[in-house]
Formats: structure tokens, C-alpha cells, sequence
């Protein structure tokens, strides 16, 4: 089945950023122009991604920089997001500074769709996905700069705590802060920590917020790829119907960290290992629910198409 294809999350730029050598035409990063292409994809939403540790700023702007080349006439629509605030902030200097760098970055590119506060470990600004940790007073100050900014607020690598306590503290100040998870599943249907438990998937859909079904297999459930019918089915079951979409997350496994790296069979589906895969999703999605062109629709493109026109 053919669809337009619009996408929140693959990590192309932290791949072009690795080595200078590394073309956005290589198949080794998964979500390759072509391979974007081929699988019908119009819009892309691309993160920079770097990991908590000195240095990280270096490497994100290097993302920033080849971003502003990636946009020279290429044929997908892309757009910017920010996988870890790491890449802007080191630990240990001042906040003004990292403030400064996003607005530069706003100023330069006009629009930031989304910022997470951190990867999978803690930073200055909270609790990774991997951990117990809350919001931190770096994040209350971070959260104060996305009030009104148009950023969306990532929680895809956020711990529950600091979902949880992020949350509380938009709401006690009141900050306008739309909620989203960029590439994240259900936990209720594989129980890993990176996926959504159900009250928080909720909790984004009552804010108006938008949820990217995510294709690396440990996420999906490793038994069969018939379990990324299984997640859909259970957002929609949540009220994500309107607000669910696709955020794959095509990486070069050789871009993990080395603990925890993974080989090309335990990280993806052979039938959904890079972004040509679409077809073949909507073809499995339609099969497993039977659910309609119209609902198919709206995931391939339109759920997020009407997010971003917000």
C-alpha cells in the first residue's frame, strides 16, 4: 500500500555527524534519502542526538550544521528536533549559555519541533528512561524556556518520574507546553522502560498531544513483527486514533553506544528495517485491524501534518 509518509524521529544526522566520509545516501543509516524515498516518506522530522558527556555541544552542532546542508535542494520536507538537551547544554556551564545556543538555532532555522531533556542516563536536567530520577531545577528552567516557544516537549526518553513530575510543574505555573512522544510504544503490550505505561499515553493524548509508533524491535516485542498491529491497536484503544503517527527511529546500529549495540536481527524485522518499510507497515496494519484507508491515512501523514499546522 502506498501512502505519503510523514515521520517525528530517525537519527540521520548524528550518522552524517559521525564521520565525514558518510553520505545521506547511504543505505547503512536506514532512513537514506532513497530509502525515504522509495518507502513514500514527504516530511521527516530529524533530532540531534548526542550522548551526556564533555563535548556534547561540539557534536551537536555539527548535527545543526549538517541539518543546514541536508536542506539544499532535498527532495523530503525536513524538519529539526532535539533527542537530549545535552546537545546544547554541557553539565557543568552556565544555562544562559545553552539558552543562547537555541536561540541561535531558532533564529537560523525558524522552528524546533520538539526537545527532550534526555537520552536514556541522567543529566543536569532530570531522569533518562533508564533511570528513577525527577525534574530537576535545570529542567524547571528548561521548561520555562519552552513556555510559549512552539517546542514540544519529548517525553519518549523521559523516566515515568520525570514525565510525571514535568507535567505537575507545567500545569502548577502554567505554561504553555504542548506534550508529545516522538518515538515511543506501549509498555502495556511489551514492558520495557522506553515504552509509554497507559496512564501517560493518555495523559498525552488528553493534552492534544501526539505519540510516534516506533519500529526498533526491542520496543515493538520481539516475538513477531505482527506486535507492531498489537501497539497500534492498543493506542488506539487509549484515544490515540487522531494523534498517533509514525516515529520509526532508523539509526546505524553501529551509532549506539557499544554496550549497547545490537545486531541487525535483534534491533529490527527484516520485512521493517529502514525507512522503504511504509508499504509494508500500512499493508500489516490494515491486515491484522482491518481498519480503513481513512484511519491509515491519518497515521501515514495526517495526525501529524494537522500537529505541526497547530
Amino acid at each position: 500500500m502506498s501512502m505519503q509518509i510523514a515521520d517525528l524521529h530517525c537519527d540521520l544526522l548524528c550518522y552524517l555527524q559521525g564521520d565525514a566520509r558518510r553520505s545521506p545516501f547511504d543505505a547503512a543509516v536506514r532512513c537514506s534519502i532513497p530509502q525515504m524515498q522509495q518507502g513514500g516518506v514527504r516530511l521527516q522530522v530529524l533530532p540531534v542526538f548526542t550522548l551526556t558527556q564533555p563535548g556534547s555541544t561540539q557534536k551537536g552542532w555539527g548535527q545543526v550544521e549538517a541539518f543546514g546542508r541536508l536542506l539544499k535542494g532535498c527532495p523530503i520536507d525536513l524538519f529539526l528536533s532535539i533527542e537530549n538537551a545535552s546537545g546544547f547544554f554541557e553539565e557543568q556551564e552556565a544555562l544562559d549559555i545553552g539558552f543562547k545556543r537555541l536561540d541561535i538555532l531558532m533564529e537560523r532555522f525558524g522552528r524546533v519541533i520538539y526537545l527532550s531533556p534526555t537520552w536514556n542516563d541522567e543529566n543536569r536536567f532530570g531522569g533518562g528512561a533508564h533511570t528513577d530520577i525527577g525534574l530537576k531545577e535545570d529542567g524547571k528552567a528548561l521548561l520555562h524556556f519552552l513556555d510559549g516557544s512552539g517546542i514540544s516537549y519529548d517525553c519518549s526518553h523521559n523516566s515515568d518520574r520525570l514525565m510525571r513530575e514535568a507535567l505537575a510543574y507545567i500545569d502548577a505555573h502554567k505554561l504553555d507546553i504542548r506534550i508529545i512522544a516522538s518515538h515511543s510504544n506501549m509498555r502495556s503490550v511489551n514492558n520495557v522502560p522506553r515504552n509509554l505505561p497507559d496512564d501517560l499515553a493518555r495523559e498525552i493524548f488528553q493534552r492534544g498531544g501526539i505519540i510516534g509508533l516506533n519500529f526498533y524491535k526491542p520496543f515493538v516485542g520481539p516475538k513477531s513483527v505482527t506486535f507492531l498491529a498489537r501497539q497500534l491497536e492498543h493506542a488506539f484503544q487509549l484515544g490515540g486514533e487522531k494523534q498517533l503517527c509514525f516515529g520509526a527511529d532508523f539509526f546505524d546500529l553501529m551509532d549506539l553506544p557499544p554496550n549497547q549495540r545490537k545486531s541487525p536481527a535483534e534491533a529490527f524485522f527484516p520485512e521493517v528495517s529502514d525507512s522503504s518499510a511504509y508499504p509494508f507497515v500500512l499493508n500489516l496494519l490494515e491486515q491484522q485491524l482491518h481498519i480503513s484507508k481513512a484511519a491509515l491515512e491519518n497515521i501515514a501523514h495526517h495526525n501529524l501534518m494537522r500537529f505541526l499546522k497547530k
